[in-house]
């Protein structure tokens, strides 16, 4: 049997939410208070905000996989278009009549 609680590591956060709930949140911690009972609002956000973050993170993963498989095509096809243009490697790019070779 434990003795002490263990406290989980929490971070304030400030969120924007409609007035309307607001106001009906304010109204209920009152009327809680008013009875002598606390409202448990932190583990009804957390739930909901765990809930969220799973469809966020499977959606930003999904995202993720159709941007980097974009990426690999169009990787590819300038890998392409790069070699395509590669004939005209064979000429020299600085020859001897260069002035600036003359120079040094």
């Amino acid at each position: 049997m434990a003795i002490f609680k263990e406290e989980a590591e929490t971070k304030r956060m400030i969120f924007n939410i409609r007035g309307d709930l607001a106001d009906r949140l304010l109204l209920a911690k009152e009327e809680a208070r008013s009875m002598g009972k606390r409202l448990d609002i932190e583990t009804t956000i957390n739930k909901a905000l765990e809930k969220f973050l799973q469809k966020a993170e499977k959606r930003i993963k999904e995202e993720k996989k159709k941007h980097g498989s974009f990426l690999l095509s169009l990787q590819k096809k300038t890998a392409d278009v790069a070699l395509s243009d590669s004939k005209d490697l064979d000429k020299p790019v600085v020859t001897e009549e260069d002035p600036q070779l003359q120079k040094n």
